[in-house]
């Protein structure tokens, strides 16, 4: 068989029998999280892997204010950022 005919064969391999190349894909993120909100602060610890933030839910404010996206694979605590007058609750969102 000839390099023509071997190229033949492979592709119609390919499209017989719909092989493909496996595609990556993400990890499912692994976290266990718990918070805990104070008077105008709070804090967010998370053990396991992922991508994570924390958010502050101010009250008598027009938006709520966020941490920068950690990264993590152990057990990490971060600090929610400050409200002005009150803290209502503190939230993980996982990316």
């Amino acid at each position: 068989m000839n390099r023509r005919g071997i190229a033949a064969a492979v592709i119609g391999a390919t499209a017989l029998f719909g092989l493909t190349m496996p595609t990556a894909t993400a990890a499912p993120q692994a976290l266990s999280c718990k918070t805990s909100v104070g008077s105008t602060g709070g804090w967010a610890e998370c053990t396991g892997s992922g991508t994570w933030r924390v958010r502050s839910v101010c009250s008598f404010a027009d938006y709520d204010r966020y941490t920068e996206w950690v990264t993590t694979n152990k057990k990490t605590r971060v600090y929610a950022s400050e409200c002005n007058f009150s803290i209502v609750d503190v939230v993980v969102q996982v990316k």
